[in-house]
């Protein structure tokens, strides 16, 4: 029963490999040899495709596990070898290539890779040799040659005592200079009292005779005192008197439509004013555009109705953007069952629904998850195309 679903995925990983799909031909391989993991020919197909990929180790390491199944496989040395060239371990590269020539002298493509890494040794060696021709040498002086060198005196003129001195001399000839200046000044020197207000005329009356026209003058704001309150009647005028109220209180109905009345002291009634829901608050949740906040917002919300509020507010187009590849199965399962539930409770439409499949199908990794996915969740998945695709759209 085992070495059946190993028969089948290798042959699934088979025709994803010749269509290109590598990343599908390494997840069908990997089921192979879950499956039957005795068998040297998937870990050997699964090497191609890292090959391909250019995930050198990982097809180094399957090799090493064919090579211990089969010793003598020469696809497993011939491969092994290409990683490793691209490795740069060249000289291992060179032993499983002599290897496979070895088992098969006239395979030409042994051949042609052998010479390849020769040639690449060739040119390694010598790039060493000229670099370490280019190095420079240290210096050595020999041991007896220090006592043949001689050693003179350079003279050192001190000149920053002549320099001091007559710096010191300025400093003290200003000094004197700045003594007489102030001498000459006499009583009249800097500490002078001086009016820095401007003096009126004599025919001019001054500003503190000239007294405002009581008439000509604006009426000054009331200024509120606080006054003693004796009762809960008196605080409640003081309050309104200090700031007044504008809403008066309004009806509100379950539909949304509320009617508020705004309180004017001036008019014996109240007008009131009609309002709908949305105009007072918002409950919309802002649309997430990242996987991290989408995953959280997703999670939080347990009713499909905010939950498709919440999808909806963002566009199909950018999902396969918002995940790149990092949609896991569980977050993808439980899409399908809330696509599913809100058909059946006629919250979204198929139309709708279907564009967000088609965008989820565009997904980077979006076969190899599929393959994570179990039977039901698939049957789901068909199911909800077989739902949406009878639109023409």
């Amino acid at each position: 029963m085992a070495s059946d679903r190993a028969k089948i995925a290798k042959d699934q990983g088979n025709a994803a490999f010749k269509t290109g799909d590598y990343p599908a031909a390494i997840g069908h391989y990997t089921s192979a040899i879950l499956a039957n993991a005795d068998d040297p020919t998937f870990p050997l197909n699964r090497a191609a495709a890292y090959l391909k990929l250019g995930k050198n180790e990982d097809a180094e390491r399957d090799c090493t596990t064919v090579l211990k199944l089969s010793p003598n496989n020469v696809k497993a040395l011939f491969r092994r070898g290409q990683a490793r060239m691209a490795l740069g371990c060249l000289d291992q590269a060179r032993a499983d290539f002599v290897g496979a020539s070895e088992l098969e002298p006239s395979n030409q493509s042994v051949k042609q890779e052998l010479s390849e890494v020769e040639k690449s040794i060739q040119q390694h060696k010598q790039k060493q040799k000229h670099d370490s021709a280019n190095t420079p040498r240290p210096i050595t002086v020999p041991s007896g040659a220090t006592s043949a060198i001689k050693r003179r005196r350079v003279p050192i003129e001190i000149v920053e005592e002549a320099s001091r001195v007559s710096h010191h001399h300025c400093a003290e000839t200003a000094v004197e200079d700045a003594e007489e200046q102030l001498k000459g000044l006499g009583d009249h020197g800097f500490l002078q009292p001086i009016s820095s207000r401007a003096l009126p005329r004599g025919n001019e009356p001054s500003s503190s005779s000239i007294k405002p026209d009581q008439s000509t003058m604006p009426p000054l704001p009331k200024q509120i005192t606080s006054a003693k309150t004796e009762g809960f009647k008196d605080a409640k005028q003081l309050r309104d008197t200090a700031k007044p109220s504008r809403i008066g209180g309004g009806i509100f109905r379950p539909s949304g439509n509320h009617t508020v009345f705004a309180r004017d002291d001036k008019l014996s009634g109240a007008a009131p004013v009609t309002t709908s829901l949305p105009a007072l608050i918002n409950t919309v949740p802002q649309a997430p555009m990242t996987l991290f906040n989408f995953t959280k917002m997703w999670e939080s919300r347990m009713k499909d109705e905010d939950r498709w509020n919440t999808l909806s507010g963002i566009p199909p187009l950018s999902l396969p953007k918002m995940f790149q590849a990092s949609l896991e199965p569980v977050l993808l399962s439980s899409i399908l069952q809330h696509f599913a539930r809100v058909i059946d409770l006629q919250i979204a439409a198929p139309s709708d629904v279907r564009e967000y499949l088609v965008s989820l199908s565009k997904v980077q990794r979006f076969g190899t998850i599929m393959l994570f996915m179990n039977k039901e969740e698939k049957i789901l998945l068909k199911g909800l195309w077989e739902t949406c695709g009878k639109l023409d759209i």
